[in-house]
């Protein structure tokens, strides 16, 4: 008798050990359906990300290729690229109604801005945020409170971020500036946490501060520079072109 329950007894602890082995390598699957299917509702822009690894055991997590597209009319495609995201999160808050993120780590972002400093593609995303948070802050409590809705970020880092500016009147001309470490605490600290678009809106929020603060002097130049080359052009003399062609 023995032997047949030892043998289920093992049969059941390979059932229970591959169910968990697999469980382990869908969570990077989960993760990359998360962030697109939840980013484009928050953004309402195209949000892609190419790959995502979660090690369990030491509760951390490596996020690959994020892009988040711009509003329809900008020229380029993509408002803000970042090629790695580095995540830790205290395991022991996983099941419960607040989970607890150490840290995120933003390295190296590529972000575009289209526009001048109150008008562009980052204040139209930001607006969809807005517009999210206050749909959310909307809904019934019970949706609010799902487990794992709710967050606490002890620690949030974007660094080595680059600013790529495209001026309205720069005719097409670009510059690219280092903007400094951009860096909140405590996010969602307080019994209530916080809610995943609330992270989107203070972390804009903060990016947009941060450009407001480091990109004026670079707008202005392109700004200027399309003046100065405005004064050089001969517009008496192409007018003088045109009025020939069309007489003939």
């Amino acid at each position: 008798m023995k032997k047949p329950l030892i043998r289920i007894s093992i049969g059941v602890f390979a059932l229970v050990a591959a169910a968990f082995v697999a469980s382990i390598f869908s969570l990077g699957s989960i993760v990359k359906n998360r962030v697109e299917t939840v980013g484009p509702r928050i953004a309402q822009v195209r949000v892609k990300l190419d790959s995502a690894n979660v090690w369990l055991l030491p509760g951390c997590a490596q996020l690959k290729g994020l892009s988040i597209g711009n509003p329809p009319g900008c020229k380029t495609e993509t408002a803000i690229k970042a090629d790695d995201i580095s995540i830790r999160m205290n395991m022991m808050s996983a099941l419960s109604d607040k989970v607890i993120i150490d840290s995120i780590i933003v390295k190296s972002p590529e972000i575009t801005i289209e526009g001048g400093l109150k008008n562009n593609n980052l204040t139209q995303i930001q607006k969809n945020v807005n517009a999210g948070v206050s749909s959310h802050a909307d809904s019934s409590p019970s949706a609010a409170g799902k487990p794992g809705g709710k967050f606490q970020i002890n620690d949030l880092l974007i660094t080595g971020a680059r600013l790529h500016v495209a001026s309205l009147f720069s005719s097409g001309a670009s510059v690219t500036i280092a903007l400094p470490d951009i860096h909140l605490a405590g996010l969602g600290a307080g019994p209530a946490g916080i809610t995943s678009p609330e992270v989107a809106q203070k972390a804009l929020t903060a990016l947009l501060d941060s450009i407001a603060a480091n990109a004026a002097g670079a707008i202005g130049k392109l700004g200027q520079d399309a003046v100065s080359t405005a004064k050089k052009f001969d517009f008496k003399k192409a007018g003088e072109k045109l009025k020939g062609v069309f007489d003939k």
